[in-house]
């Protein structure tokens, strides 16, 4: 048998199937075995080292859930830091109107459904058309990454 050296053999009475029989042979005719106790030590030999290197589905559930936990990661912290933003500029924007509010004298609140200035509703395009742009542009950029991830 190839790769073996100086390796103490026992006898063994065996009971096998016809197709177990039929693998072995084929085996030595492969392999170029002449005897049948040799193809079956090496049989067992290749199945120990494949059984070795076979990754465990523990193993592979930890390296799926370590990815996973990394993307997930940066698209919450992406989410978080765009939150933060966006109470940054409201805290900023309630503090102003409070300042416009009390420099003017405003006792009242006159809502956008009860009238709508023009200057409110040119600030309510500019955000909306802003928004659209950043929204297109994020899609542009996860179509061209997705196209040329799936090229490679």
């Amino acid at each position: 048998m190839k790769g073996v050296i100086n390796v103490t053999k026992q006898r063994m009475k065996l009971s096998l199937t016809e197709e177990a029989k039929h693998y072995i042979q084929m085996y030595m005719e492969e392999h170029d075995i002449g005897f049948t106790g040799d193809a079956i030590s090496q049989i067992c030999q290749e199945h120990k080292e494949q059984k070795a290197q076979e990754w465990s589905l523990k193993y592979i559930s930890e390296v799926v859930s370590h990815n996973l936990h990394d993307v997930l990661k940066e698209e919450l912290k992406k989410i978080r830091l765009g939150t933060n933003a966006t109470d940054k500029n409201t805290q900023i924007l309630i503090e102003y109107m409070n300042g416009l509010f009390a420099f003017h004298g405003f006792k009242g609140l006159i809502t956008t459904g009860m009238r709508e200035m023009d200057s409110t509703r040119i600030a309510r395009e500019t955000v909306e058309e802003r928004i659209a742009h950043q929204r297109q542009k994020r899609i542009d950029w996860e179509e061209s990454r997705g196209k040329s991830s799936s090229t490679k």
